[in-house]
């Protein structure tokens, strides 16, 4: 079952060897799950670039494309 993490509640992060941290729902967020993230997504996209995918940033900004403009001079 899901659980969702209301940004009120204390999140628990063991790190083995008997330690762990304790964060508050937002710092949790902000400060563990948003660079855990990209630290993945952006080693996924090293791994397929090492592979010869021809992938690069055009591929990470195509949600801009309906808001190009060109300027009519």
């Amino acid at each position: 079952m899901l659980k969702i993490l209301s940004l009120a509640e204390v999140k628990r992060i063991d790190l083995g060897q008997s330690l762990y941290i304790e964060l508050p729902g937002n710092a949790y967020v902000n400060e563990f799950l948003i660079p855990n993230f990209y630290f993945h997504l952006v080693t996924a996209y090293d791994i397929l670039r090492m592979a010869g995918v021809p992938i690069g940033k055009r591929d990470y900004m195509m949600h801009l494309v309906p808001l190009i403009r060109k300027d009519e001079a």
